[in-house]
């Protein structure tokens, strides 16, 4: 099939957003315009450059329709030769903020999807419209550079990239581009529902058109931020090569570099290191990261976001606060599975010939009085009881990350490499 004008024109600005596309790329396709359009376009590109693609639609059940519309995406796939997956997820009858759970279980379920899969990144459907409302919604909230940045057209999340091509397209030049091909689409009925905080940022940015505030200015700003945002992320990055390394899978910084740096790169680098440990999808808010920052200015400890950091000598380490890592106890069959994760943060697998019910849980003080000589690791004696241990009721098995001769082995699910990535996820 020829190559119209139209679509010659999104898929050579999708190629400019994100480049060459990956030997194998997984899509995320909804059923809305934005997602069936994206899925469209790319297996257009695909052809001319032979990529594989593999569709997924995540069903929330949310709406009694909502297995009905990933079926008639699951046929769309069909009809342009492309596998598809409906991944399900159904929210805790209690739950607390809604959408941000889902948010959050849809990429988690991408993320395991695309391993499976093989699939080396995800693409999603966000657009110049979605990034205007995005920008809007984070100047609300008195974002930095790096939250006016906006999403980035690509960023890692749960173990891989996702791609976002359609950045810098309009919705209503999907829709148009649909139209012409009589491909068919599903609306949700939430993005009318006044409640949600994007639909009224949506419906006030017709407000400020006439003032100039149109999405093409506002994705314009965002751009210049995210440049303003690259910058100040190598910067940081390069002083983290020198001043941090991750040790038993905490990160351990020099005390004297760190705290004579800038205080935007400190406070970038603290964020990162943050981040590493806890894995958490969001950096705390600003004022106590300002506050731990003059903390340790001071020579003072502080905990964070469920993460404990101590001044020890010349360096200071930021590792797991035991109040939190506590909660991680999990019971481990290992003839059930391969590997188990504990505290969203190892994988803990048992020796091959082992086949006992095990539990997880932090070593704590009761474990660490076990261990002969804990100094020789030369860690902080807090951060050492957060680490995960194997138990047999009062018994100590095994403490994984400590003892790399045992034949328990405990791997980091964030690679120690990349500690030093931004913080906040776009």
């Amino acid at each position: 099939m020829l190559l119209t004008p139209t679509e010659e024109a999104l898929i050579a600005e999708i190629r400019a957003r994100i480049g060459v596309l990956p030997s194998k790329l997984g899509i995320a396709v909804s059923g809305g315009s934005d997602s069936i359009a994206l899925m469209h376009l790319l297996a257009a590109l695909a052809r001319k450059n032979g990529a594989d693609l593999a569709i997924a639609t995540v069903d929330h059940g949310f709406r009694t329709d909502s297995l009905i519309e990933a079926r008639g995406v699951a046929q769309q796939a069909a009809d342009l030769g492309l596998s598809h997956d409906i991944l399900t997820w159904r929210h805790p009858a209690q739950s607390g903020n809604l959408q941000a759970e889902a948010r959050a279980a849809r990429y988690r379920l991408l993320g395991e999807w695309a391993i499976a899969r093989g699939v080396e990144a995800v693409a999603v459907g966000h657009t110049a419209d979605d990034q205007a409302e995005t920008f809007l919604m984070r100047l609300r909230r008195a974002s930095g550079v790096a939250g006016l940045s906006g999403m980035a057209s690509r960023h890692h999340r749960d173990g891989i990239e996702i791609l976002r091509p359609l950045l810098g397209i309009r919705r209503s030049d999907l829709r148009s581009y649909l139209t012409a091909r009589e491909i068919n689409w599903v609306d949700d009925p939430s993005n009318l529902d006044m409640k949600f905080e994007r639909v009224r940022v949506r419906d006030a940015l017709k407000a400020l058109e006439p003032l100039g505030l149109t999405v093409d200015a506002l994705t314009a700003v965002a751009d210049n931020m995210r440049m303003a945002d690259d910058a100040l992320e190598a910067a940081m990055r390069a002083a983290a090569a020198t001043l941090g390394q991750v040790r038993l899978g905490m990160v351990v910084l020099d005390h004297t570099g760190f705290t004579t740096l800038d205080d935007e790169l400190a406070r970038r680098m603290l964020l990162s290191a943050i981040a590493y440990v806890n894995g958490a999808e969001y950096p705390p808010r600003r004022a106590p990261v300002l506050d731990a920052l003059q903390a340790l200015k001071d020579g003072r400890g502080v905990t964070l976001q469920g993460c404990q950091i101590v001044v020890r000598g010349s360096q200071i380490w930021i590792g797991r606060e035991y109040a939190a890592a506590r909660q991680a106890c999990v019971s481990y069959l290992p003839s059930a599975s391969k590997h188990i994760s504990w505290d969203a943060a190892w994988a803990i697998s048992a020796p091959k010939d082992w086949t006992q019910q095990v539990e997880i849980r932090a070593l704590g003080e009761d474990g660490l009085v076990l261990i002969d000589d804990w100094r020789q690791y030369e860690a902080p004696r807090e951060l050492l009881k957060s680490l995960p241990s194997v138990w047999q009721d009062a018994n100590l098995i095994a403490v994984p990350p400590l003892e790399e001769r045992s034949d328990w082995v405990a791997a980091a699910i964030r690679r120690p490499e990349t500690w030093a990535r931004p913080a906040l996820s776009h």
